[in-house]
């Protein structure tokens, strides 16, 4: 694995417009030279492999059916207005009934939708698992992504600097606790268990410091891949922006970005065609997994046409600048607006940090060794601090991405999380 330090200026970086002087010649050069990148792999997949993956470009609410599973689909709104998809299987395809098991809420990480604990398939996937074990299983979708991009008076389009204006802060405390609130209301069970991959920990560790009477609803928590401090991230992308984050935030209010990476029909289509088993295209898509998340034996590069059919799923610019706010911090806290905006919105110059101590509900934590974004080191100090850990796990070969699609994740990891599910489900 290569590491990359220092730091990176984002002067360097060249546009085309830049490029103009030298003429139509170096544009065309340019631009056939790009085509070629691009379509070469493209034209050799095409030719070498006709094969599509049984579950490629399939929904959450698709796959759920096709293997037979109840579904509900259920609208949740929440304080500052967002509606949120979250799909509900009540029970397995052996069970009539889950009115005697509690509850388990599944949250996803960024950039994901609920699919992402559904597109390994029954016996594989920790969705039907908990279903067939005749557990109530809520799905959430968190706000601008492909399935909850709406608003009782905001369009995504029309009004994106509104409509995207949040960050995992706003998850927690308003999706999250929405999320809780209604399912408790709805099953009428007084708490539930909480699953929650990467952005999914975050965003609860927030609603639990910030909102500390979420804490009584919780009868488990289950981190997987928890993200909280994040400045040991191994990532050249993060230490990319970690340098420059002021200019990034400079160019995307000049130029009006607000969402990133919004889920794309033609990137899903793609993703079936590159990288499947058959396609020598494969291995980019594998390196992309592992430039992101870690390199690891473990990941499941059969299911990358699954794992792209709703991936990526779409996020807000703010989000990102958030976690890279923590990278330069070096701190677990709230959004920093600037001194002035800060004094205004907290009473203090610089952001307050989230208090870690309120975080009072059991939580069983998973974290691995060769995960790039929550590197031992920060899980680590982040376990040092919780009042309550029951669990704590450390998968010495599991990268960040392998929380959800190693290929041994049935016997590592899935089977030990029903196991204490189902300890948890007796007290």
């Amino acid at each position: 694995m290569y590491r990359i330090t220092g730091h990176y200026n984002i002067n360097a970086i060249t546009t085309t417009k830049h490029l103009s002087y030298t003429g139509t010649t170096c544009i065309m050069e340019i631009t056939t030279v790009s085509l070629l990148v691009i379509c070469s792999p493209l034209c050799m997949a095409i030719y070498t492999s006709n094969y599509i993956h049984p579950d490629a470009g399939i929904s959450s609410k698709e796959i759920i059916q096709k293997y037979g599973y109840p579904l509900e689909i259920h609208t949740i709104e929440t304080e500052d207005g967002y509606l949120l998809e979250t799909y509900r299987i009540p029970y397995g395809k052996r069970n009539l009934t889950s009115k005697s098991q509690l509850p388990v809420l599944l949250v996803p990480g960024l950039v994901c939708t609920s699919l992402i604990y559904l597109n390994l398939g029954p016996g594989l996937s920790l969705g039907f698992m908990l279903a067939d074990e005749g557990y109530d299983v809520w799905l959430a979708n968190t706000r601008g992504t492909r399935w909850s991009k709406r608003h009782k008076f905001l369009d995504a389009v029309q009004n994106e600097k509104e409509f995207f204006d949040y960050s995992f802060h706003e998850v927690g405390i308003y999706d999250i606790t929405a999320n809780i609130d209604y399912i408790l209301k709805r099953t009428n069970f007084n708490k539930l268990f909480y699953v929650g991959h990467s952005q999914g920990t975050i965003s609860f560790f927030t609603m639990s410091a910030t909102k500390p009477q979420y804490n009584d609803k919780i009868a488990l928590m289950i981190a997987l891949a928890p993200v909280a401090y994040v400045f040991n991230v191994q990532n050249p992308l993060i230490s990319f922006f970690k340098y420059n984050l002021p200019k990034i935030q400079k160019l995307a209010e000049k130029n009006r970005v607000y969402e990133l990476l919004p889920y794309s029909p033609l990137l899903a289509s793609l993703g079936s065609l590159l990288c499947n088993d058959y396609a020598v295209t494969q291995i980019f898509c594998a390196s992309i997994v592992y430039f992101l998340g870690g390199y690891s034996p473990n990941f499941n590069t059969t299911a990358l046409p699954a794992i792209t059919s709703e991936s990526p799923a779409g996020t807000s610019t703010k989000m990102l600048f958030h976690y890279i706010q923590l990278a330069i911090s070096e701190q677990f806290q709230m959004y920093d607006y600037g001194v002035e905006k800060n004094s205004k919105k907290y009473g203090t110059k610089t952001p307050p940090k989230y208090n870690i101590s309120e975080i009072t509900a059991p939580i069983a934590l998973y974290y691995g060794g060769s995960d790039g974004l929550s590197t031992r080191s920060d899980v680590e100090l982040l376990i040092a601090q919780l009042p309550n850990l029951v669990e704590k796990q450390f998968i010495k070969d599991y990268s960040h991405l392998d929380f959800q699609w190693a290929k041994n994740i049935v016997p590592v990891l899935h089977s030990k999380l029903i196991e204490i599910v189902k300890k948890y489900s007796k007290t």
